[in-house]
């Protein structure tokens, strides 16, 4: 399974919603047996995985469809069955059509709750789609049956978790950390300014670079995948601080 495009950040709702539905049955088609440890996520089983997925998928459809800037009550979320495989299934499969509907359904610019504070429906629904990327990612490797990921997508990913997910780290790295993206034009400069990451898409010269494929550095920078194999220049350990900032 591939999915093409050019900008996934600048992407209109349906696109996104139907590039959503995807991956969301991509990761339901690979997870057959619920016992198959997910190597990616130690301590998890292919249940667990899907009970986390859905159960982001439930949180991010409910906040969309409140369309507020206050939070959401978190207590009505049912969570995931989890003694019931039949009816996990059917709980997955419920919160896919709830979160595609629902990221169809949005208005990007409208401004919405969110963890970080106010932000837009654009948020949500390039979160929904980017952790289902992952996931997806964390399935098959449990599933042993990897798939690719466009270039382009990898490249939006790192700059969404970058510039939404980790933006204010706790220990930020000691250098600059420059991603060069070898199937496409993917240019990613990572550095920190008064404690936040600056992320740039320019090419420009870091204390630590790494030339790969979008997907793989992607699956690097979420921790999916180590550097071995890879063109890492420069000082790896800057290079290992930026990817031990992945959530």
């Amino acid at each position: 399974m591939i999915v093409c495009l050019r900008q996934t950040g600048q992407m209109d709702a349906h696109a996104r919603a139907e590039m959503l539905a995807i991956e969301g049955r991509r990761i339901l088609e690979v997870s057959i047996d619920l016992d198959a440890a997910v190597p990616s996520c130690p301590g998890w089983f292919a249940r667990d995985l899907l009970g986390h997925v859905a159960g982001a998928w439930q949180a991010f459809a409910a906040i969309i469809d409140a369309g507020s800037t206050e939070p959401p009550d978190f207590s009505v979320f049912t969570g995931a069955p989890e003694d019931d495989d039949a009816a996990l299934r059917t709980f997955v499969e419920a919160q896919l059509e709830a979160i595609v509907a629902a990221v169809a359904g949005a208005d990007s610019d409208q401004a919405v709750w969110s963890w970080n504070g106010t932000t837009t429906m654009g948020f949500y629904q390039r979160r929904a789609f980017h952790e289902s990327v992952i996931h997806r990612v964390d399935a098959e490797l449990a599933a042993g049956d990897p798939s690719p990921i466009d270039g382009a997508v990898g490249i939006d990913g790192i700059d969404e978790l970058f510039t939404e997910l980790v933006a204010t780290p706790a220990t930020p790295p000691s250098g600059s950390f420059h991603l060069h993206q070898t199937d496409g034009d993917g240019e990613l400069m990572l550095e920190i300014a008064d404690g936040s990451v600056v992320v740039r898409h320019e090419h420009t010269k870091g204390d630590a670079a790494l030339r790969a494929s979008g997907e793989d550095l992607l699956l690097t920078m979420w921790g999916r995948r180590s550097v071995e194999g890879l063109e890492l220049f420069g000082d790896r350990v800057v290079a290992n601080e930026w990817i031990a900032l992945a959530p």
